[in-house]
């Protein structure tokens, strides 16, 4: 999976670190990536052809012929990326949202 990291990054620089190869199924030649936030996703699917074209040129015993983008994962790069715990909850309001009345011909439409 590494050699094709490597494609990728060749192929689109600005995916170095954003994108991890996640799973390669040699039957159907489906390559699986996971990115680590939406815009990046959006990204791989602009850069597709390009991106099995670079896989294929770097790893001669691979054939990709799909790339499957799945949801946004966080990348883990290594031991220190795996040892860290999952991300924190973001916190909830503080104060509750106050909603407007609504305006006189909004009510009057309904």
């Amino acid at each position: 999976m590494s050699s094709t990291g490597v494609a990728a990054t060749a192929a689109a620089p600005e995916l170095a670190g954003h994108v991890q190869a996640v799973k390669f199924d040699a039957d159907t030649g489906r390559l699986d990536v996971a990115p680590d936030a939406p815009a990046y996703g959006t990204k791989l699917r602009w850069s597709t052809p390009k991106l099995i074209a670079a896989a294929n040129e770097q790893v001669a015993d691979v054939n990709v012929r799909t790339l499957r983008v799945l949801p946004p994962a966080p990348v883990q790069t290594g031991p220190a990326a795996a040892a860290a715990g999952p991300d924190p909850q973001p916190a909830a309001p503080a104060a509750p949202v106050e909603r407007r009345t609504p305006p006189a011909g909004y009510l009057r439409a309904l």
